[in-house]
């Protein structure tokens, strides 16, 4: 059984032997946890999604480790920490290094100091709320599976996509979002007189990040992509010390993190006159951004706009050359579901955030890749991204 003590405000959790036990040997640490209650009031929205998540999947618990889902249902920004919910009770199970931040942050959770035990303290809240079903994410190691197997070998895991709670955007969410979008906009602004024959890539991608930093940026995105001249055929070509040279197509793929969330843009640049056939290249992406931007809307299946995408460069003979998926929806994480691709045949909802990169990429010639970070609304889209997409000569 597990229970616990209260010493002047202070909750504890033991996991052995008996209340009056614990009372009488609290000070030697017979137990591995302080909690803290609750607050009281009514059930957050993240509560009754994730109770009925639960019902959905048939589930009496979910374990949660990945860090993203950690902060987006319980507001804890900090790492090396689980969650484990219940219809009941939601438990984050950290360590003492965080344990003041979880009490100020996650305020409608029970806080779990575990001190290295957690498999045992998981066992012990699974006993005591009868848990015979527990979700876990594909991110659950065989390792932990074995721990977690040695405590409580008559739970069924079964693994559960508690990401997709995440695919609809709040307006805060939404928000975050936009701001992250103005920060790598403004940056790549202030990077463009930079922007000319003879400096390296790498040169170039110390400054842009330097630049979304200095506007607000909580850091990059992803490895920044600037790859210049054939290396524009690499899709994500990051930079090197390549010297750009007249004639070349630079590609600049890259994004800024604004209170957890993140943005994503990529944009083609050319360095004085560049080959028809590369101007060909860019005008054929340019047109196929913009027509899948006037098709999005709520409604729309993924894999329909991927398909609708490489119909239209195929117009141009481009289609072989198109060798990724459409896009992908960002926040927390860079890359999140629902993805523009074949694979998906998600519906699209009214404020999920997707990303719009058609590209080009022919070996030994160049490539043009152009994205835009988009949320979906139910008669059309709103474009974050505000950098033009002109075709842009330095």
């Amino acid at each position: 059984m597990i229970y616990r003590y209260c010493h002047n405000g202070t909750f504890f959790i033991g996991l052995s032997g008996n209340i009056a036990e614990t009372k009488a040997k609290w000070t030697n640490m017979h137990f591995y946890g302080i909690i803290k209650k609750r607050k009281s009031g009514d059930l957050m929205t993240e509560k009754m999604k994730i109770i009925d998540f639960l019902r959905e999947n048939q589930l009496d618990a979910i374990f949660v480790q990945k860090d993203e889902n950690c902060r987006y249902l319980s507001k804890f920004t900090g790492s090396d920490s689980y969650l484990l919910l219940t219809k009941e009770e939601l438990y984050l199970l950290t360590d003492s290094r965080y344990t003041e931040q979880a009490r100020k942050e996650a305020a409608d959770y029970t806080v779990v100091d575990y001190k290295g035990h957690l498999a045992e303290i998981v066992a012990k809240l699974a006993d005591e709320y009868h848990i015979r079903t527990m979700g876990v994410e594909t991110v659950f190691s065989y390792q932990m599976y074995l721990s977690f197997h040695e405590y409580m070998p008559n739970i069924e895991f079964r693994f559960s996509q508690i990401d997709r709670l995440r695919q609809i955007k709040s307006e805060e969410e939404i928000s975050c979002i936009k701001e992250a979008c103005r920060i790598s906009d403004a940056g790549f602004k202030a990077t463009l007189p930079f922007i000319k024959a003879g400096i390296t890539e790498a040169r170039l991608r110390t400054i842009l990040e330097c630049a979304m930093l200095e506007e607000g940026s909580e850091g990059k995105s992803f490895d920044t992509i600037v790859a210049s001249g054939e290396r524009s055929a690499y899709p994500h070509g990051v930079a090197t010390g390549k010297v750009l040279e007249d004639g070349d197509l630079v590609t600049f793929d890259f994004g800024a993190i604004y209170k957890g969330y993140h943005s994503d843009i990529t944009r083609t640049v050319a360095i004085g006159d560049v080959s028809e056939r590369l101007q060909k290249i860019y005008d054929s992406v340019l047109r196929c951004n913009e027509h899948i931007e006037m098709q999005l809307k709520e409604g729309i299946i993924c894999s329909e706009v991927d398909k609708s995408a490489r119909e239209y460069l195929k117009k141009d003979g481009f289609e072989s050359y198109f060798i990724h998926s459409l896009g992908h929806s960002v926040g927390l994480e860079i890359h999140e579901s629902p993805f523009l691709s074949g694979r998906d045949h998600t519906v699209l909802k009214e404020n999920m955030i997707e990303t719009v990169e058609p590209g080009v990429y022919i070996p030994g010639i160049g490539g043009v890749r152009i994205e835009d970070t988009v949320v979906i609304k139910k008669d059309g889209i709103e474009v974050l991204t505000k950098f033009p997409k002109k075709f842009l000569r330095m």
